[in-house]
């Protein structure tokens, strides 16, 4: 089985580029006023969201297919989520406290709860907006990881179908009977994007098996999108056909350079760019440097720079280094003996 997929880390980074062009101009604007309004709008970066989302589906359930123990999958996400987070996490509120944001400051006890990436459960603020995400990754992580270890995997097809009915039911609830569902349920559970999840989920599955039910899962999910989100079904639509030419082998195109390097340096990028990149903005502002162009590139430039130093230097060594460590340790050979 292929173990990576060099089109899917382009399809990755596209998702953050898009997502990083709408806050420098787009949503900067909406929460402060531009000093000079930006060369372009790109309102469609706010969907990267939603392609990050099925991208995850489709990533981890590659993860899980080729996974034999409960505790490999555990290590493989701790590794690959949190050392970039924390870096992230310190060194965004270490600069929003140094240059001042307003608005998006938060206290130190708030930034330690952050770096446990459960600030959402305890109704904690984010240091950063855009880890709003993260919260909702993991609940999928859980989710995904229940049914790993009830053996329950092979039947993940059904379990979509089923999912996708408690979501679409859950909805009716809400708009024709009134019915409030607390937002820890629907975290939980994610009834406002788990269909984007089991879309990824699904073009796996068609890539590997190219069963019926899966299309009919990917056409409900598509169909639940259109229930929950409204005109956002137009952009996931062109979603589903890139993913669709990507599990029939047609987007080798996107394997160029400088698209497969976004998506390596991704992950960095979604977390470190947005209030450094606002701040970015603020100081070209209060030195007269601020062009239409300028308030773009200059974030963009510093954030992708950033990025890519906490690629090389946290996120991929340590990753490295805490499996190879994982792979060694007692803990794990006694796993493997007992199994």
């Amino acid at each position: 089985m292929k173990q990576r997929y060099s089109e899917l880390d382009a399809i990755r980074g596209i998702a953050a580029l898009m997502v990083v062009i709408y806050h420098y101009t787009i949503r900067y604007g909406e929460i402060y006023d531009y000093p000079v309004q930006p060369a372009f709008s790109f309102e469609l970066g706010h969907f990267g969201v939603q392609l990050f989302f099925m991208v995850s589906g489709f990533v981890i359930f590659l993860t899980l297919d080729k996974t034999v123990h409960a505790a490999d999958f555990i290590i493989s996400r701790l590794s690959r989520l949190y050392p970039a987070y924390w870096i992230a996490v310190i060194l965004t509120f270490s600069i929003v406290y140094l240059f001042s944001l307003p608005g998006r400051e938060v206290g130190i006890e708030s930034a330690i709860i952050n770096l446990t990436m459960l600030q959402k459960w305890f109704r904690v603020a984010n240091v950063d907006g855009v880890y709003w995400t993260l919260a909702v990754e993991l609940s999928f992580y859980m989710i995904m990881f229940f049914i790993f270890v009830t053996n329950k995997l092979e039947k993940i097809t059904l379990i979509s179908l089923v999912w996708l009915c408690i979501i679409i039911f859950s909805k009716y609830l809400e708009i024709y009977q009134s019915v409030h569902i607390h937002w820890v349920i629907k975290l939980m559970f994610l009834l406002d994007y788990g269909n984007l999840f089991i879309a990824g989920i699904m073009f796996y599955k068609i890539m590997h098996e190219n069963k019926a039910s899966s299309y009919l899962a990917l056409l409900i999910s598509l169909i639940t999108e259109y229930y929950l989100h409204g005109n956002s079904v137009f952009i996931v639509s062109t979603y589903f056909g890139i993913f669709f030419l990507f599990t029939k082998g047609y987007l080798t195109i996107l394997s160029i350079k400088p698209l497969v390097f976004l998506g390596t340096i991704s992950y960095s990028l979604y977390l470190i760019h947005q209030n450094v990149g606002y701040i970015v903005i603020q100081k070209l502002e209060s030195n007269d440097l601020a062009t239409p162009f300028s308030i773009i590139f200059f974030p963009l430039v510093i954030s992708v720079s950033i990025a890519t130093v906490m690629q090389i230097y946290i996120e991929k060594p340590s990753l490295l280094v805490i499996r190879n460590r994982w792979r060694e340790s007692y803990f794990r050979k006694r796993l493997i003996a007992v199994n």
